[in-house]
């Protein structure tokens, strides 16, 4: 299956509330984070697509990747959000400032993370990850009446560098709230999550600029073998001073996938194993989500006159 099946779309819901001062807004406002995570994506720009409805532009991720859309201004959306979908990726009609990793610097101007609407179950959250995108090509080549359960796990297994595993409460918090996830892993099993999401990311990011589309097994086992170097890195993720490190390993996957069109014998992208050979980052300074204002509250429709004459 051709990899254009990855454009597909992404989301997340997780409510919370908030008011405003404004009469012409609902007094109490329910919200929809919606997150895009590799690290979190600052500036990303972000739509969502309900049921036939044409995509709409929502706004640009803020700070921890995120932006909070007002209840309301998605009807389609409050009804049921697994109806939806949302797609995060850089667009020059929309783009203000240019996406970057809060936790390391890089930028991700290049980068699609999607999530299609089987992965989200309403009032809980979904963050667009390289693994939701995934996961997203993964059901729309497995047709009709996919195993989902089955899908998510054999993303992170043909990913994962080998003898790294995750349980499925694990899978399923990484895809609904990774950042709380890593944090609950060892030293070890992050570091070997974190290679492979990076390495997924740009793995996705060359399929929207190379000649031609890889099946998706092609990059899941391309995945694996790149992450597998970058989780031996004893650079990665931090320096001995603690700074963040990364890799840019995009060009690198748009090459071996125009070569292994034509031989099959291409050997796979590889990532550095000596910390000298790593990008040194900075980790941006916390910044508030985006917020899209709510609705106005509506009016109740005018009762009109009973009309006259002048006299």
């Amino acid at each position: 299956m051709k990899y254009k099946v990855i454009a597909l779309a992404v989301s997340g819901a997780l409510l919370a509330a908030c008011g405003s001062d404004n009469d012409n807004y609902v007094e109490q406002q329910n919200f929809a984070t919606v997150q895009a995570f590799d690290g979190a994506v600052r500036y990303l720009d972000t739509f969502i697509t309900c049921g036939t409805e044409t995509e709409q532009f929502v706004g640009e991720t803020g700070g921890q990747g995120k932006i909070l859309i007002g209840e309301g201004n998605f009807p389609l959306f409050d009804q049921n959000p697994s109806q939806c979908s949302f797609s995060f990726r850089e667009d020059p009609n929309f783009t203000t400032k240019d996406a970057i990793d809060e936790s390391n610097g890089k930028s991700m101007t290049n980068v699609v993370y999607e999530v299609p609407g089987a992965l989200i179950t309403p009032g809980q959250p979904i963050a667009g990850t390289p693994y939701s995108t995934l996961i997203a090509a993964k059901i729309e080549e497995a047709g009709d009446n996919p195993d989902i359960d089955a899908i998510i796990n054999e993303a992170f297994v043909n990913t994962l560098p080998a003898g790294v595993t995750l349980d499925a409460d694990l899978q399923a918090l990484f895809l609904s709230d990774p950042q709380t996830a890593l944090d609950s892993m060892d030293a070890t099993v992050q570091k070997n999550v974190l290679a492979s999401t990076m390495v997924l990311s740009d793995a996705i990011a060359a399929v929207f600029t190379a000649g031609s589309a890889p099946d998706v097994s092609l990059v899941e086992s391309a995945t694996q073998n790149a992450a597998t170097d970058l989780a031996s890195n004893p650079g990665f993720p931090t320096s001995e001073d603690g700074k963040p490190t990364y890799v840019e390993l995009s060009d690198d996957f748009e090459t071996y996938y125009e070569a292994v069109e034509t031989d099959p014998s291409t050997p796979p992208p590889v990532a550095p194993t000596d910390p000298e050979d790593l990008t040194p980052g900075e980790e941006l300074e916390p910044e508030d989500p985006t917020e899209v204002p709510p609705v106005e509250e509506e009016l109740p429709p005018p009762t009109g006159g009973t009309g006259g004459t002048a006299g």
